[in-house]
């Protein structure tokens, strides 16, 4: 196709002043940063620059062409073109009286010349065959003879491109004043495009070497290059050289702007290759920065002239703290990013300027369906395909056309646009480096200009066949917004392409096809913020986890830090930083879900990937230090001192007589009631699942602004987000263990059954209390000594004695006389303590010569003579029957139950001095800080982390929800069988009997 197929005659003529082109200037020209208002009309006296995509005036006596808003035309008939290079590129100039603009435009006949141009064998002509000029027209009817003529052309004209006639030299190729009538026409090499550059190459005197080799990874001779490269670049270039800029006061534009476009289209097809002679190095050298100051001045707008390529320094600019070209509050019109796309053929045709969302802006197909999705703001989307390499080539869905992007924006009423940049992963510098592969920003190179499917440099100037062709495997548009949130940076559109090969349509393979938008801002300030709440937090966890070691150790009877004090130390702060690394994690995700969810204006998106490192952290640590605090809290309550102490008498004296069944009843209801919690597991799961996944709660952690829990087949649904599912599960989790916890202890616990209650009241029918040691000198004690005195009774008398219990006919259960308090936190002194350990090492090692001395009774007799000595010294002690081991008895004061400690007071009773053991009384049910029941805290914060953290890498609530029943399974049956051991060891009790 010829490039400017209509324009005839080229002209390069000095124009005096008064027809120069006004200007816009600035201190420096920078297009990248110049919004300029969004027209889509102009006036009669203005014509539409398909480079600035404004309006710019027509020159003297030209106005706007009625059937081409991009092009100026002479007022009328009495003006032929002087010089005509499209655009506001023209100079009309005054026909003589009696003469009016020939039929071609750049001439004059005169107005008495005419024929019937209504019949079909009557055409106009002005001129001979030879070039010579009618002095007038006439008509000729004479027939057409068969065979042809050689005419040889007159002086000053040549031999037209059809060859049918010939045409003056001086309508052809550019000259300055009159056109000579004995110019030497056109050289055979200097015909490119069809057209003559002889005048244009001696004029602006440079000699160029283009190179037409196409950018595949075997290069060839472009067909298309080598038709198009060397005319795009003189015909833009035409009026940019020192001889004729110096004759005129300002900067007058002829360049012929198809020929510009011709030549950026040529550009991207070239990856921007900088290397001498490819078309971006020859656009550079001689369009864009040319060597002579004359040509361009710093503050000259480039009209008609496509900007190509962004400044190196531009990384630093958009990122400086003072950005504010784009108002992130005016940049949104219905929560729609705004993308304009001035479109271009190969040509150089401006084919119009373009929504994104209504352009095929990517190669899957339905961008007119579910296209406006990925313009909508915080919306992350993602759409891949594989289309068929035979449509890729040949198909008409998919056509060579060029693209130069813009944002629109609304300022004080006005719609501007601004230029945004592209990322080419492909570039190659002259080094042959790949910057733009690299993960640095601050080192791509930023250009402009880019195309979807290059079918055109691919076709062999050889050949004229279609051997490679270029095709967007990947776009990704990322959306910046500034620190402040109170900007957005221009977008960045990167693409790479893929290359396909003749040979690959005959394979009938596919390629996958991506298009995807993100958005992402500095979120340094978020999230130095989350890492400062989690240090000033974890300084306070040091703080607590030195006091709680501080009061293990008082209680484990220390008297020096030694290597267990220090691991106890470490256990606590592992607890301790679990704990706030995932309150931390929680915060942040509830913060990240609302915020996002709800925002009706433009200032917080999604952390990339990058970004979210932080978070991925905390839901790691959380995980992995509460795990270890649930293994620290099974292996420490599997290890208690317990001994069930039975205040039985022997009616007949022979303590052989007393019933064990008692025992083993208390036993295995403790044993039982070890795993026991208030927040059921597995209906905790099924209802979470039921809300995520029935009620499709799971939609809100969609990336998107605003919520659609149930959308439509048709509507886009992007891809969830690992902060926002944390933030939706941990509601969801968090809301069911509140409703669990509060209708246990409002309604369950009171109406159906309380075991911890019913355990205390099996102690006191059984007759049997339990005393526990969870420390050297700390543990539990839960009072069950039957206010009957017996509990080895037939039915009758044990109906009868809870009868007189509950009609208050008998004493009261507790440990002090008309007292209820059962449960006691107790505090031992060492003396008690090294006399527990004398029988409980006696009694322990009795029952491990049993189990190597199976059958010996003697053994048999000497090891329940020894659980006797240990149960009568403990009933002693309760009974106070013991001189030196005594205790007193007084509630916990309220700075004991808030910090969880025994403190020594000065005022003590002197009572209370001449002993160190204390009973203190335990309204809160303390003791079950030996079963599940009383960590139900960090038992739910492990659960809820444990979903979470597979969640967060799976992606799958329902796996998640597998994997937590399972570890929560695990962890209670390894509970239940360490503390079934524990209890056989320690109470005598055969572990078989511990169902």
């Amino acid at each position: 196709m010829i490039i400017v197929k209509s324009i005839l005659f080229l002209f390069l003529l000095i124009l005096p002043s008064n027809i120069v082109f006004t200007q816009s200037t600035t201190n420096t020209y920078n297009a990248y940063q110049i919004s300029v208002p969004y027209v889509t009309t102009c006036l009669s006296n203005q014509y539409y620059d398909i480079a600035l995509l404004q309006c710019s005036a027509c020159p003297d006596n030209a106005v706007q062409k009625s059937t081409d808003i991009t092009q100026c035309e002479c007022t009328d008939t009495s003006y032929y073109y002087a010089v005509n290079q499209g655009g506001g590129s023209l100079l009309c100039s005054k026909c003589a009286s009696g003469f009016r603009r020939s039929t071609d435009g750049f001439g004059c006949t005169l107005y008495s010349s005419s024929c019937a141009t209504s019949s079909s064998t009557v055409v106009p002509s002005e001129s001979n065959l030879d070039g010579s000029v009618y002095s007038s027209n006439f008509t000729s009817t004479s027939p057409r003879y068969t065979g042809e003529t050689c005419q040889n052309c007159t002086a000053g004209a040549w031999s037209d491109p059809d060859n049918q006639r010939c045409t003056p030299c001086a309508i052809v190729t550019p000259h300055i004043g009159s056109a000579p009538t004995s110019i030497s026409c056109c050289a055979l090499s200097d015909i490119k495009d069809g057209m003559c550059l002889t005048y244009i190459i001696n004029t602006l005197n440079i000699a160029i070497s283009p190179v037409y080799n196409n950018r595949f990874n075997s290069p060839t001779v472009s067909s298309f290059f080598k038709q198009y490269l060397d005319a795009s670049l003189y015909l833009c270039l035409m009026n940019l050289n020192n001889n004729t800029a110096a004759q005129t006061t300002n900067r007058t534009l002829l360049s012929n702007a198809t020929a510009c476009q011709v030549l950026a289209n040529i550009v991207a097809m070239q990856f921007y290759y900088p290397v001498n002679n490819y078309a971006y190095n020859l656009y550079q050298n001689y369009i864009w920065t040319p060597t002579s100051s004359s040509v361009w001045s710093a503050s000259e707008i480039r009209t008609s002239i496509p900007f190509l390529a962004y400044p190196s320094t531009y990384y630093q600019e958009i990122n400086s703290a003072s950005y504010n070209w784009i108002p992130a509050s005016s940049s949104t019109q219905n929560n729609l990013i705004r993308y304009k796309l001035a479109k271009y053929s190969p040509t150089g045709k401006y084919i119009g300027l373009f929504d994104a969302f209504d352009a095929y802006l990517q190669l899957c197909g339905s961008s007119y369906t579910d296209g406006r999705p990925a313009f909508t703001f915080g919306t992350q989307y993602k759409k891949a395909c594989n289309i068929r390499v035979d449509a890729l080539w040949s198909s008409t869905l998919y056509d060579t056309a060029f693209y130069d992007p813009y944002i629109l924006f609304t300022q004080s009423g006005t719609d501007y646009m601004l230029p945004t940049p592209v990322v080419i992963k492909n570039y190659k510098a002259n080094d042959s480096s790949s910057p733009n592969q690299n993960d640095d920003e601050s080192q791509w190179v930023y250009h402009r200009r880019f195309f979807l499917i290059d079918r055109i440099s691919g076709i062999l100037d050889s050949t004229g066949e279609l051997n490679n062709i270029h095709y967007a495997k990947s776009i990704k548009i990322v959306n910046t917004l500034t620190n402040s949130a109170a900007n957005i940076q221009p977008p960045l559109i990167i693409i790479e392409y893929g290359e396909l090969a003749i040979s690959d349509t005959e394979k009938g393979s596919l390629v996958e096809i991506t298009f995807e938008t993100q958005y992402r801002m500095n979120l340094d300030t978020h999230i130095s913020s989350i890492w400062i709440a989690v240090g000033v937090l974890c300084g306070l966890g040091f703080l607590l986890s030195l006091i709680e070691t501080r009061v293990w150790y008082s209680r484990a009877g220390k008297i020096m830090i030694d290597l267990g004090t220090i691991g106890k130390f470490f256990l606590y702060l592992i607890n301790s930083i679990g704990t706030i690394f995932f309150i931390v994690m929680a915060g942040v995700s509830l913060w990240w879900l609302i915020f996002f969810k709800r925002q009706d204006a433009i200032y917080l998106v999604i952390p990339t990937t990058i970004q979210q490192t932080s978070f991925t952290v905390l839901v790691v640590v959380a995980f992995v230090l509460k795990t270890l605090d649930i293994l620290h809290l099974i292996i420490r309550q599997s290890n208690i001192d317990i001994f069930f102490i039975d205040w039985e008498k022997s009616k007949s004296g022979n303590p052989n007589t007393i019933s064990v069944w008692r025992s083993y009843f208390v036993a295995n209801e403790y044993s039982e009631i070890q795993t026991f919690r208030r927040i059921n597991v597995t209906f905790q799961i099924i209802f979470v699942l039921l809300l995520l996944k029935v009620i499709n709660l799971e939609n809100v952690a969609t990336i998107q602004p605003g919520v659609n829990l149930f959308p439509s087949s048709t509507d886009y649904v992007p891809a969830y987000n690992g902060i926002l599912r944390v933030g939706i599960a941990f509601s969801m989790w968090l809301g069911v263990a509140l409703i669990q916890y509060l209708i246990y202890i409002l309604f369950y616990q009171r109406f159906v059954q309380d075991k911890i209650i019913n355990f205390l009241d099996l102690c006191s029918v059984s007759n049997i209390s339990v005393f526990i040691l969870m420390d050297n000198l700390y543990g539990y004690y839960m009072h069950g000594r039957s206010p009957h005195g017996t509990a080895d009774v037939n039915m009758k008398e044990m109906m009868t004695n809870l009868e007189r219990e509950s009609n208050q006919k008998i004493g009261t259960r507790g440990l002090q006389p008309n007292s209820d308090d059962q449960t006691f936190i107790i505090r031992v002194d060492k003396a008690f303590r090294s006399q527990y350990e004398l029988l409980l090492k006696n009694y322990q090692n009795r029952i491990l010569t049993r189990l190597t001395k199976k059958g010996d009774e003697h053994e048999c007799e000497i090891l329940l003579a020894s659980y006797r000595n240990l149960n009568e010294f403990l009933c002693a002690f309760i009974n106070q029957s013991l001189p030196t081991y005594g205790y007193s008895v007084r509630p916990r004061v309220f700075l004991e139950k808030i910090l969880n400690c025994e403190l020594r007071f000065r005022n003590t009773p002197i009572s209370q001095e001449q002993t160190e053991s204390i009973f203190y009384i335990d309204l809160d049910r303390n003791f079950t800080k030996t079963l599940f029941a009383g960590y139900e805290n960090s038992l739910f914060i492990w659960n809820t982390a444990t979903f979470l953290f597979i969640d967060y890498f799976a992606m799958n609530y329902v796996l998640a929800a597998i994997i937590t029943y399972f570890l929560n399974l695990i962890a209670g049956k390894l509970r239940v069988s360490l503390g079934q051991r524990n209890l056989s060891k320690k109470t005598l009790i055969p572990k078989n009997f511990l169902v």
